[in-house]
């Protein structure tokens, strides 16, 4: 993988202060591993490294009077300190995008951060893209903090990067509504989202790190979020229960709920490929009868799965007519690419026997993709994904993918494993 890797100036420019972090953990994700950082909340501790004392700040994000003391603190050290100060992120994917948002909202600079995660989610893609791996070996707080010491080495051996970021803004038809999996006293039940007036909202807008998709992927996710557990295997156990059996039920194609996907700006639109319900007769039409169709930002996806683009098959019609595909991917290069996959048994093989994917674009945003239109008295049903969110879409009208707007060239900083 290529990455966009900071010059010799922005270097000096963005030194990193190795002997300050921030921890900011969520209890509740996937594993729960993140929970052992409770009798630490709103805490410091400094540890000795190599002869030097390094300081830990932890805060929950789950906790409002914890995130906001820590978020102030943190404001606070970055106007005294003319250095980037690191934050560590336990949790899982979305615990990531739910930090930054939190971030930009209380106003703090994200040019003086850098994002670390600590894989302690379920699927853990983003922390596996940045050389994190899946999963944390145990309690890093046992004798004397000696896992916390091993990884504080490891980031301080670490390199910068930046690492794209996407606004995705999903609409419905005006009948249409979004449904997703919540958990309340009664455990995991499915409700509508709702806009600040507490109407069912036809607009949903997401920031994504990892990645995107339409299809049966969804689907799987949808009905595995109903039965999460604590436990990160048994959940991935309740996940490959759900593809089995999802296996069995009749699932919308991606034929039935996508027409096309579009490259626009304000000199031009291009349809980049269409399904075999689309009109266009000048646009590249996806073979076969997909299953789901994937947008990726990173290499890896689904908890693990990698090289996905490098392996999957080209249409020789696509290869002809897209011949810039490259088979190298990078989270920092404002490209996108787009894939799909036929089947499930596809989308489950593909981290054994890999090669089940069909390449269908590589391409920056804005991106633009149009859902098919609803007969008379009847309903489109699809599912979608955001970084391991899941919804139903009910009547969906459009989706619209581009670089944040809110960040400084869509970007943030990260820290890859050395």
């Amino acid at each position: 993988m290529q990455y966009q890797q900071f010059s010799e100036s922005e270097q000096q420019q963005s030194t990193l202060n190795l002997g300050l972090f921030y921890l900011f953990y969520n209890s509740g994700s996937g594993s729960v591993k993140a929970n052992q950082f409770c009798i630490l909340d709103c805490a410091d501790i400094t540890v000795n490294i190599e002869g030097k004392d390094v300081q830990i700040s932890f805060f929950s994000i789950q906790n409002v009077t914890s995130r906001n003391q820590g978020y102030c603190k943190l404001k606070e050290d970055l106007r005294i300190n003319n250095k980037q100060i690191p934050i560590i992120i336990a949790g899982g994917d979305g615990s990531m995008m739910w930090v930054i948002e939190q971030m930009i909202s209380q106003n703090i600079d994200i040019n003086q951060i850098v994002i670390i995660p600590l894989p302690c989610g379920t699927g853990n893609d983003f922390s596996n893209a940045l050389g994190w791996d899946t999963d944390i070996p145990g309690n890093m707080l046992e004798n004397d903090y000696k896992i916390l010491k091993q990884y504080i080495r490891y980031w301080q051996r670490g390199h910068q990067c930046f690492f794209d970021i996407w606004d995705i803004t999903i609409q419905t038809q005006q009948d249409g509504y979004f449904q997703e999996i919540k958990k309340n006293e009664k455990g995991y039940i499915k409700q509508s989202v709702k806009d600040l007036d507490g109407m069912n909202t036809n607009s949903l807008e997401k920031k994504m790190s990892n990645y995107f998709s339409i299809g049966v992927d969804a689907r799987i996710g949808y009905g595995f979020d109903k039965n999460r557990t604590t436990n990160r295997h048994i959940n991935k156990i309740c996940y490959c229960l759900q593809g089995i059996q999802k296996m069995f039920l009749k699932n919308p194609r991606v034929n039935q709920v996508v027409q096309f996907v579009e490259h626009f700006n304000h000199k031009e639109q291009k349809t980049l490929f269409k399904t075999v319900n689309c009109q266009d007769k000048n646009a590249l039409t996806i073979p076969g009868n997909p299953a789901t169709l994937v947008c990726l930002n990173i290499n890896s996806y689904a908890a693990g799965i990698t090289d996905i683009w490098k392996n999957a098959k080209t249409p020789q019609e696509f290869l002809q007519k897209n011949k810039l595909y490259s088979e190298k991917t990078s989270f920092s290069d404002g490209l996108l690419e787009f894939i799909s996959f036929d089947s499930i048994v596809g989308i489950g093989s593909e981290r054994v026997l890999s090669g089940n994917a069909t390449r269908l674009a590589q391409t920056n945003g804005p991106l633009y993709i149009k859902f098919q239109e609803p007969n008379d008295n009847t309903t489109v049903n699809s599912y979608i994904q955001i970084d391991g969110q899941f919804f139903c879409v009910v009547n969906p009208l459009s989706v619209e993918i581009q670089p944040c707007r809110l960040l400084p060239q869509g970007k943030i900083k990260i820290l890859m494993k050395n």
